[in-house]
């Protein structure tokens, strides 16, 4: 996603969370989150991730694909923790724009349409999470951190029309709508 040279931000840390690398050393609070919050993993995910006998090592598979992908700049996954980091209240990941909408079947004058280096940001957070105020929290946050911390030229925030508090959050945010299929995407206003 990024060249050798990218100054990359090792984690975010705000007095409600910290978004830190997700890792095998995470792993466990990973696990437990993902395994918290059902509901939100089936919405999220339209279905795809596995709930219904889901193991913790299944959980570690994936996680060190993240941190192998994080570690090889191709993408980034970040757990995100408690202030204390005793908890996981979900993760955030940062994915390249260009290679989801090729994968997904978009044609060239869409994809041409954001520079590179573009991302695609989505996050999830934990069922107990939802409407405590910390999804607007993460989303204002996140925000300023990619404005001002990465090395991007553009990114966009995506989630499905189900993922109500974080469609309020993105809304209530004041991005902009950005015109793509299948989900709700959104543009931070420069």
């Amino acid at each position: 996603m990024f060249d050798a040279d990218a100054t990359i931000p090792a984690e975010l840390i705000h007095e409600a969370f910290v978004a830190t690398p997700l890792t095998a050393e995470t792993a466990e609070l990973d696990y437990a989150a993902y395994m918290a919050s059902p509901d939100v993993i089936r919405v999220h995910s339209n279905g795809r991730w596995p709930v219904d006998g889901f193991t913790l090592d299944d959980d570690r598979q994936q996680v060190a694909a993240h941190q192998a992908d994080h570690e090889a700049r191709r993408s980034f996954a970040f757990v995100l923790l408690s202030p204390a980091r005793d908890e996981s209240w979900g993760c955030l990941y940062l994915n390249p724009l260009h290679d989801y909408l090729r994968r997904t079947g978009a044609d060239a004058p869409t994809v041409a349409r954001f520079p590179a280096p573009a991302a695609m940001v989505t996050f999830w957070l934990r069922q107990d999470r939802q409407h405590t105020g910390l999804p607007d929290t993460v989303v204002a946050a996140v925000n300023t951190w990619l404005l001002t911390a990465w090395p991007l030229k553009t990114y966009l925030f995506r989630c499905l029309p189900a993922e109500q508090s974080t469609r309020d959050a993105l809304d209530g945010l004041g991005l902009s709508r950005v015109d793509l299929p299948n989900y709700l995407w959104f543009q931070p206003r420069r």
